[in-house]
């Protein structure tokens, strides 16, 4: 069995293809090296230290010597964290949400993700603006936007209500209200005897806050 290391690393390179394969070692003249890929093509390799952190640093500088190290600002690490989480939840809305036969016990990973996954968009969309508060309250959040962001996010939402099957009339901070606490109450909503969430109206959440994320953050 192959032992699997996870090495977070806040940085990209050019081509989103690149990555280094720690399963393509191979020998020579007795060092064992890494092969680094760009989709099916190799286009370089490094000594194997037999540490991961220490490959990832070897990694990064190959990167660096080759001109195609690009270093991340800490708003696109927060959008790029927000669509990691939201990309779980709407993995587990269609493994076990979509359709009967529901698994119940996926709702509540469901909604923690997504509304961390909130909590990042909405972080860094502050972020563009000045420094993302610290706090997890989603409606706060949305609160301290600037105003013309509120409008685009309304605009939005009235555009994509229908693909929902929700009231294109009703607006996003409303819909919020309705999850702004739920990364605090769902992680521990054994302890209540019963809560409920519209899946629907979280979906909406997630597409609105990612698109306009995508779309201001592209800009900066």
């Amino acid at each position: 069995m192959a032992l699997l290391h996870i090495i977070i690393h806040n940085f990209s390179p050019l081509s989103k293809a690149l990555c280094l394969y720690s399963n393509l070692v191979f020998s020579m003249d007795n060092v064992k090296y890494l092969k680094i890929m760009d989709k099916d093509k190799e286009i370089g390799k490094i000594p194997d230290s037999g540490d991961p952190i220490e490959n990832v640093k070897r990694y990064t500088q190959f990167l660096k010597d080759e001109n195609i190290f690009v270093k991340l600002s800490q708003t696109k690490l927060m959008f790029k964290q927000a669509r990691s989480f939201a990309k779980i939840a709407k993995d587990i809305h269609s493994k076990s949400l979509f359709k009967p036969p529901f698994d119940h016990e996926a709702s509540a990973p469901f909604v923690v993700n997504s509304a961390f996954a909130c909590e990042m968009y909405l972080k860094a969309l502050q972020s563009v603006y000045g420094e993302p508060e610290g706090i997890h309250n989603l409606s706060q959040l949305f609160k301290h936007l600037p105003n013309k962001l509120k409008d685009k996010v309304n605009k939005l939402t009235k555009e994509k209500s229908i693909t929902f099957q929700l009231n294109n009339k009703t607006l996003f901070k409303d819909h919020l209200k309705t999850i702004s606490n739920a990364f605090i109450d769902w992680r521990y909503i054994y302890e209540k005897d019963s809560a409920t969430v519209n899946l629907s109206v979280i979906l909406l959440i997630l597409t609105v806050l990612d698109t306009l994320a995508c779309n201001e953050i592209k800009q900066t």
